[in-house]
């Protein structure tokens, strides 16, 4: 059975209906979980802004900040962090750049060698020299993957006995 005939099997990836509803669940569980999470990562920013629109129950929530001067000494010790750690990036990715700025480390491979292929069978150089020069070939592996041998094979028309007139 050629490769056009086999029926194709479909991949888990594309048949939902083949995934047990432990799955589902544990997937629902955990998109409604990270949904969560990152809505509340952004409630300090919504607050900022309904509070600067004027807001009241949103200056509540900023109970840590009582008074406008608080909150100048806080923005001003967040721009600190910020920009310390911003600053610290921008130095490391000099460093980086300084170290390999004329470093070319992507290199081609050259072609491999025959040795180096029959490094990988159990055959010897020339086996490997000869099966290059097949046109059509069955390879025979062992079970963890390694290539034991080949099998020439013979195109059709070769294959085909001449039929008598």
């Amino acid at each position: 059975m050629n490769r056009r005939n086999k029926p194709r099997v479909k991949l888990i990836l594309n048949a939902p209906d083949k995934v047990s509803a432990q799955t589902k669940l544990g997937s629902n569980i955990v998109t409604i979980l990270c949904w969560v999470v990152y809505i509340y990562l952004w409630i300090p920013l919504i607050t900022l802004i309904a509070w600067a629109v004027g807001a009241t129950h949103a200056y509540d929530e900023l109970a840590f900040v009582r008074q406008v001067g608080d909150f100048r000494e806080l923005v001003v010790f967040y721009g600190m962090v910020v920009a310390l750690l911003g600053g610290g990036l921008l130095l490391w990715a000099l460093k980086e750049y300084l170290r390999f700025r004329n470093a070319n480390r992507r290199r081609p491979r050259g072609p491999a060698t025959h040795a180096e292929l029959a490094s990988h069978t159990s055959a010897t150089e020339t086996d490997v020299e000869r099966w290059q020069s097949l046109r059509r070939m069955i390879a025979l592996h062992d079970e963890n993957g390694k290539v034991m041998g080949v099998h020439e094979q013979l195109s059709s028309a070769e294959a085909t006995p001449p039929q008598p007139t």
